[in-house]
């Protein structure tokens, strides 16, 4: 485990830090470690601390907390989390790429906010990406996969040949799910235990616990000068960088934004046009179970897991978005997103009984959603943190092409269900990822985005946002990768600007 500290007492120094960023998942802790190897004094302030205090501690369970509207019925639950590491550590640690259909114009992408970026720019950081998360999977992917100059960094080890010849006779290409590979955990990888440990001990870092910042602070000239810091017991300070990087979040970012309001910025930082908080998206999913005979190695305990890219663009000729559907044979076939019920412990029981007599054979869809500028996180008027502070609400509509994008990927599931012989189908709850997408997104023009290629708030010289609330799209990949992706980039842009001199100066205020 990483070496943190929880006084305050460690932001008492008479220079101010190079470099403050606010936020400890993938994106904090790769920037940070990008930024400590070259030499720039970084301070990272996290909300939360261990995952006991997140358990046990209500406080910071308040602080996590957010309103929801809308006729998505998006869950207030299990959604987002404040501890080190951030809400990752409860990611299963899929590795997809996003498709280069994805930054390229199609029907959900704003034609006033296109992607300013290509798929061959954020390459070679997918390719850093997979190393540091040393992503395992089979060297061999479908024609549908995205495309890649190098293999994956480990072999595939999980043995899906029982899905590819069953999904082969129906005409189904599939490929195994890239997943990252712990060293100093049993199963999942998280980054406090596999990443931040390379650097925790250099004396560049200052990784502080339980510092939460209530918000920035700006001068006349739009520059951030100060970031407000407090914890639960009452210790405030003000902590002063030459650039400040938010790191926390499709909710959490935006509401820093907005709660950080003043003489210089009335409607909150980087929202002159009322761009932040707009485009919030998720990637709901129809999930199903259905019955297909035993065969030997459907005897077999364990898990098996593939995914197919074939179907990823087919409905974005239809004018919908692209989909990734997802196949599972197991005896014990638990999902993580869809929330346990008492209720259905007899009758979850009963299943795993029968697949005695008949496997059991689970096919998941994920959707990519509109993008709507009603869709949206601003500040609640119902609920706030532990000081009083407005929390965020999350406003999610479906929107007619994401009910028919659903309607369309039930068709599919049928369909694949009827090649393959299976029975006894049954469809279970949709349900939401926890993929906070699409708040603060990028581009070229300051009335449609809120931060440029580059990352920078447009309206603010040194405040640089990074994760997926830049995103312009959803996609329907797991986000995480790109998120690592894109900060190994802000990372090395940010150096290159020390390096050159390029930077600000200190910001008086």
């Amino acid at each position: 485990m990483a070496h943190t500290r929880s006084s305050f007492d460690a932001l008492d120094t008479s220079e101010p830090f190079d470099v403050c960023i606010i936020g400890s998942g993938p994106t904090g802790t790769i920037i940070g470690k990008t930024l400590v190897e070259n030499g720039l004094r970084t301070v990272i302030l996290e909300a939360g601390s261990s995952m006991f205090n997140w358990l046990t501690d209500s406080r910071i369970k308040q602080y996590a907390d957010f309103e929801s509207t809308g006729n998505a019925d998006y869950p207030e639950k299990h959604t987002k989390a404040s501890l080190l590491g951030g809400t990752a550590n409860f990611w299963t640690g899929r590795c997809e790429r996003f498709h280069p259909a994805d930054l390229e114009p199609h029907p959900y992408t704003p034609p006033e906010n296109p992607w300013p970026i290509t798929y061959d720019d954020l390459d070679p950081y997918y390719e850093q990406a997979e190393r540091i998360m040393r992503v395992r999977g089979s060297s061999q992917r479908s024609s549908y996969s995205p495309p890649r100059k190098t293999p994956l960094p480990l072999p595939q080890t999980k043995d899906i040949s029982f899905l590819t010849s069953l999904l082969a006779d129906a005409g189904v290409e599939v490929d195994d799910s890239p997943t990252a590979i712990p060293r100093k955990s049993i199963r999942f990888f998280k980054v406090q235990k596999e990443i931040l440990p390379e650097f925790a001990d250099s004396p560049n870092l200052v990784l502080l616990t339980g510092a939460i910042v209530r918000r920035l602070l700006s001068n006349a000239d739009k520059m951030i000068t100060g970031a407000e810091v407090q914890s639960f017991g009452g210790e405030k300070k003000i902590v002063r960088a030459r650039v400040y990087v938010l790191a926390s979040g499709g909710i959490g970012a935006p509401r820093l934004l907005l709660l950080s309001r003043s003489e210089h910025h009335p409607n909150g930082i980087g929202n002159a046009y009322d761009r932040v908080g707009r485009g919030f998206n998720e990637h709901p999913a129809v999930n199903f179970y259905a019955q297909i005979p035993h065969q030997w190695k459907t005897i077999y305990p364990l898990s098996k897991i593939a995914r197919t890219h074939q179907f990823y663009n087919t409905y974005r000729s239809e004018g919908l978005g692209s989909i990734m559907p997802v196949f599972r044979q197991s005896w014990i076939l638990p999902h993580h997103n869809m929330p346990l019920k008492i209720s259905r412990i007899p009758h979850n029981a009963l299943a795993i009984a029968q697949r005695l007599l008949h496997a059991t054979f689970y096919i998941g869809v994920v959707i990519e959603m509109k993008i709507s500028d009603d869709n949206r996180v601003t500040l609640s008027e119902k609920k706030v943190d532990p000081f009083g502070d407005p929390l965020a609400r999350v406003h999610l509509d479906y929107a007619e092409e994401d009910l028919a994008l659903l309607e369309r990927s039930r068709e599919l599931v049928r369909d694949l269900y009827a090649r393959v012989g299976a029975s006894n189908i049954q469809e279970a709850q949709i349900t939401f990822s926890r993929h906070l997408q699409g708040t603060c997104r990028m581009g070229t023009n300051p009335r449609t985005s809120v931060v440029d290629p580059d990352l920078r708030v447009h309206e603010s010289p040194n405040l640089y946002l990074s994760g997926s609330e830049v995103f312009v799209t959803g996609g329907a990949m797991q986000p995480t990768l790109t998120i690592a992706a894109f900060a190994f980039r802000l990372g090395e842009h940010l150096v290159k600007r020390f390096k050159e001199g390029s930077i600000p100066a200190l910001a008086e205020g």
